[in-house]
């Protein structure tokens, strides 16, 4: 873990100070009466071999003693498990809802660049083994180190020889149980990268089974996903050969500390110098001493795992939010003027997709944008969402720079219907609402009849609150698009945007609602994205694009009449339908 990592995480940790405090001081208590009962043993078992008469009282003061500290330390450490529990959850919940508030406030191009499965595992998984594993971890690492300082501190007060002995031979075990993992850590980032990689494929073939399906592509997405899971695999045997050496490694050279302590003490017990009572109490210390460092490393591989998760996670809240707005500029009465002036924009440098673009649009105008795959229609749309910003130039919406104001005051002007129908997991009334917060049962049902779903609705088991399931798949595409149409004519904005938005809607169904778009359109600037040029025929100006540029711009009639790009398309597409 680089310091920015461990900085950040540092972070979250003082959140709760006393959280944290209590933690380390109830961990503190625990060691400093587990390090008090072996010298009550030790006590105890002079009394029993002394040679003279047992003295009882001794005896039995020890012994109670010796269940008065085993029981605080035992009390001490459940209430240090408690604190350490409530830390973990804590900052796994921050952690959780920083991580998806980060993921709203990136780019569209980051999360463009990046597969959805590996977005979920980031914010789920992976922030679940930074805490159930490193935070985890860290307790158990703060108390090993009070554990072994206490353990050094007794052993030195009972004989300094024998406890130099074991200071002697400390460093052995740290030094190589250091070596090992350092070389272990680059393969434990790679098995977790791998995992993201495999989330992210199997989300994309879930997503996509009807065209997996359709294209008999069954056996290439196993062929695919088992070379993928091959590699987590073999990255995963050998994170976890390289890890495993760690523990045994550790145990041993710990066992030879034990063995070491055994030895010199039983000779300095012989030579009268110790009693055989210290003795004891020096086994169960050299016991106590060698317990941290087996533990520690017996969840190394799980400490590493932790470590490059909380690499990814941090990677991901430190990636570069979207530019902030130049200022807060809002319209007092949004009229729908719009300005594309010098627009440029590219996603990839090395190929620009739009140059210079100059278009006026007029206010409560309705423009069609068409053209061949590529052209740049939808990427307009982006721009005008600011859904991604240009490179250079602006666009102007009644003379305000679309950059000067806020992103969310600008999308709460436009109403955008998309030909990919997004319904999430709710009643049917929730989706429709959505548009528009406080919005009655009749403020729904009465777009819900504008948009031709009401009798439908009605049909379903307990209507408006028929339950729809993830991405509205207990219902059909047509469904899920007039759903998404109720839920923008609920939002009434002033301008609207239509990307193929009846595209999946049968014929008859399509004309009833084109009635309704017309109604809504009147004096509202409405950008539509169309393939099928039978529906913008009545458009008050037409936008022919292709390779980012504008080549053709007027009304239907008066594109025909020019015969050029427009007009051809239109007869290409006409011919193919009289065919």
């Amino acid at each position: 873990m680089d310091k920015t990592t461990f900085s950040w995480l540092m972070d979250y940790i003082k959140r709760y100070r006393w959280t944290t405090i209590g933690l380390f001081l109830f961990s503190t208590i625990t060691v400093l009466f587990q390090v008090l009962i072996p010298i009550q043993i030790g006590q105890a078992v002079n009394e029993i071999v002394g040679l003279d008469q047992v003295d009882f009282k001794v005896l039995w003061q020890a012994i109670i003693w010796l269940g008065v500290f085993a029981l605080i330390a035992a009390l001490a450490q459940y209430l240090q498990n408690q604190m350490s529990n409530r830390l973990t959850y804590h900052i796994i919940a921050d952690l959780h809802r920083d991580a998806f508030n980060k993921i709203q406030k990136l780019p569209l191009s980051y999360v463009d660049n990046h597969s959805l499965g590996d977005l979920v595992s980031r914010v789920i998984n992976d922030v679940d083994l930074v805490g159930n594993g490193l935070l985890q971890s860290f307790n158990n690492l703060f108390s090993g180190v009070i554990l072994i300082i206490g353990v050094i501190v007794m052993m030195l007060s009972l004989d300094v020889k024998i406890g130099l002995i074991v200071i002697i031979l400390t460093p052995i075990s740290v030094v190589v149980s250091y070596i090992i993992a350092s070389r272990t850590y680059h393969r434990f980032t790679e098995q977790v990268n791998l995992r993201g990689e495999l989330g992210g494929y199997v989300d994309e073939m879930a997503q996509g089974q009807m065209i997996v399906r359709a294209f008999t592509f069954e056996d290439d997405a196993i062929e695919q996903f088992t070379s993928i899971n091959q590699k987590v695999h073999e990255s995963g045997l050998w994170s976890q050969f390289y890890g495993a050496l760690i523990n045994p490694t550790s145990r041993v050279l710990n066992s030879i500390v034990y063995a070491v302590v055994g030895v010199v003490g039983a000779f300095t017990v012989l030579s009268g110098q110790l009693s055989v009572g210290i003795f004891s109490s020096f086994l169960t210390y050299a016991n106590q001493y060698n317990k941290p460092f087996n533990d520690i490393s017996s969840i190394i591989n799980e400490m590493q795992t932790s470590l490059a998760a909380a690499a990814r996670v941090h990677e991901l809240m430190g990636a570069k939010e979207e530019t902030p707005s130049r200022d807060q500029a809002e319209i007092a009465s949004v009229e729908g003027a719009v300005d594309f002036k010098d627009l440029t924009f590219h996603y990839d440098s090395q190929r620009p997709l739009i140059e210079d673009l100059n278009v006026h649009i007029k206010a409560g105008d309705t423009v069609a944008i068409v053209g061949p795959t590529g052209a740049g229609k939808t990427t307009l749309i982006n721009l005008l969402m600011r859904f991604y910003d240009p490179v250079a130039g602006g666009i102007h919406i009644d003379g305000v720079n679309t950059l000067d104001m806020q992103r969310s005051y600008l999308r709460q002007n436009f109403g955008m219907v998309l030909q990919d129908s997004w319904i999430f997991e709710g009643t049917i009334f929730d989706n429709i609402a959505y548009g528009k917060s406080g919005a009655t049962m009749e403020d729904v049902v009465a777009v819900a009849k504008k948009a031709q779903i009401h009798d439908m609705i009605m049909q379903m088991d307990q209507d408006y609150q028929f339950k729809l399931s993830e991405s509205g798949a207990n219902i059909s595409k047509g469904q899920q698009q007039l759903i998404c149409i109720a839920r923008i004519m609920l939002t009434d904005p002033d301008m609207l945007i239509l990307d193929e938005a009846t595209s999946s809607i049968d014929t008859m169904t399509e004309k009833a609602i084109q009635e309704t778009f017309d109604a809504m359109m009147v004096n509202h600037t409405t950008f539509i994205v169309a393939h099928r040029l039978s529906t913008i025929e009545n458009a008050d100006q037409i936008l022919y694009m292709e390779n980012g540029h504008v080549l053709e711009q007027g009304s239907h009639q008066s594109l025909l009449e020019k015969e050029g790009k427009y007009f051809n398309l239109y007869q290409s597409q006409f011919d193919h339908q009289a065919e």
